[in-house]
């Protein structure tokens, strides 16, 4: 009789795991999820380093990728948190990169702030400020004329509706 194929680390009898020491247990268990998470990753499958979801790469809008991968559910909360702690220069290249997958998946729009105006959120899903990529944030035109998408003030509203 052939032995069976595997990777030799859950090969261990009930008889075994009585002899090894608690901890080899726990680092084999270990090992053998790191194992599956890379088989997960090969063949298409991405974790929520969040909420710890697992979500199909095929699948674009799913999963936003800043460096490390989040869920669309996690974007608020995580983006609230997260951006507090970033520098000026890294949070305006992920908020752009951000902003820019939210337009393109989750049909997030540009809102004109209106000054002496409050804005309605009675609608809205999730929505952040960002720079205006029309004039880099400085509210002006080369012609030096004030910004017509930011009226000015450098920055736009992205609103994702429910």
């Amino acid at each position: 009789m052939q032995p069976e194929l595997g990777n030799g680390l859950s090969q261990a009898g009930p008889h075994d795991l009585a002899e090894t020491s608690l901890f080899e247990s726990v680092s084999r268990v270990e090992h053998d999820l790191n194992d599956l998470i890379g088989a997960l990753a090969l063949l298409g499958v991405k974790r929520c380093s969040q909420c710890r979801q697992f979500f199909r790469s095929a699948e674009p809008g799913a999963l936003f990728d800043y460096g490390l991968l989040v869920c669309y559910k996690c974007i608020p909360d995580w983006w609230s948190s997260f951006s507090r702690r970033l520098g000026a220069t890294e949070r305006e290249r992920t908020e752009g990169k951000l902003a820019s997958w939210l337009r393109k998946y989750h049909h997030a729009e540009v809102v004109k702030e209106t000054p002496g105006k409050v804005p309605d959120t009675s609608n809205v899903e999730f929505q952040m400020t960002a720079k205006c990529l029309e004039c880099s944030g400085s509210g002006k035109l080369m012609e030096g004329e004030r910004c017509r998408f930011c009226s000015g003030a450098g920055t736009v509203r992205i609103v994702v509706p429910k």
